[in-house]
């Protein structure tokens, strides 16, 4: 079964999710799947997502919830733990981590207020475990004056997010930019609609090479393969005749090269060459 079907076969504590939600879920969290994983969840409504995500992940999750209605302590149960506060408390945050340890989902479904979010985030992404996801919801408040923010806003979680891509690219523009914690530890963010998701890794120094045979396409097709000779222009110049000539006589050679034995033998000589280059 599918975790929207899930959903909507629920008929334990209710719970209040976007159906376009459900495919990011099961696109970042399947690979948490009956894994010893710590889930952190803000904002609780009645406690029907926590009794999902326990459904979904498995008999191995450990899940901790936090709200700031005390009522929501009648949600514990096996696996799950509940803690009270506001999300913008950082002192809270730091005790939670302190008995559970680093989350490896991080899910804020708390109050919308931007303010909150950015406090919840800048305090607790440093803390998500390497490998790890941090989940924004309900982000279409971003534009809505009334939870602290609106379009183009510069407290909007949304525009901070944009500013984090140019994090994740520090090293490539230069003029003064400078790495940051942040984006060393993000390997991706994915925008959805009203949804942030933000993938943790760890820095590693970025390397290209290029690796092949540039023979088989700056000379010759290898044998047995059509020619990549161009087409000579229709009323060639003497010169270009000559060079043409030239050209394909060169090409006739290193066909008859390749399909020799010795081109064979040499092969293992070409690839060290390129190995120790």
């Amino acid at each position: 079964m599918t975790l929207f079907g899930d959903f909507l076969r629920n008929d334990h504590r209710r719970s209040h999710k976007w159906h376009q939600y459900f495919p990011v879920y099961e696109r970042h969290l399947e690979r948490f799947r009956n894994r010893h994983v710590t889930l952190m969840e803000v904002g609780l409504g009645e406690g029907g997502s926590l009794e999902m995500w326990k459904r979904y992940l498995g008999p191995f999750v450990r899940i901790v919830g936090i709200d700031i209605e005390p009522l929501c302590m009648r949600l514990e149960e096996q696996q799950i733990h509940i803690r009270i506060g506001s999300q913008d408390d950082t002192t809270l945050l730091a005790r939670v981590l302190d008995e559970f340890g680093p989350p490896d989902i991080f899910i804020d479904d708390g109050s919308h207020i931007q303010q909150h979010i950015n406090t919840t985030f800048d305090f607790m992404y440093q803390h998500v475990a390497k490998n790890g996801v941090y989940i924004v919801e309900d982000l279409h408040a971003a534009y809505w004056p009334n939870h602290g923010a609106g379009p183009s806003h510069p407290e909007s979680f949304i525009e901070r997010a944009k500013g984090f891509v140019d994090e994740m690219h520090a090293q490539y523009i230069g003029h003064g930019t400078g790495r940051t914690p942040l984006g060393d530890r993000t390997t991706s963010i994915h925008f959805y609609d009203s949804i942030t998701v933000f993938e943790v890794g760890e820095y590693r120094p970025q390397a290209h090479s290029i690796q092949g045979d540039p023979l088989l396409f700056e000379i010759a097709a290898a044998p047995g393969m059509p020619s990549l000779a161009v087409t000579p222009d229709p009323v060639p110049t003497p010169a270009q005749q000559g060079a043409w000539e030239a050209a394909e006589a060169l090409r006739r050679e290193l066909a008859l090269l390749r399909a020799s034995t010795s081109w064979k033998v040499t092969a293992p000589l070409r690839a060290a060459k390129r190995l120790f280059r």
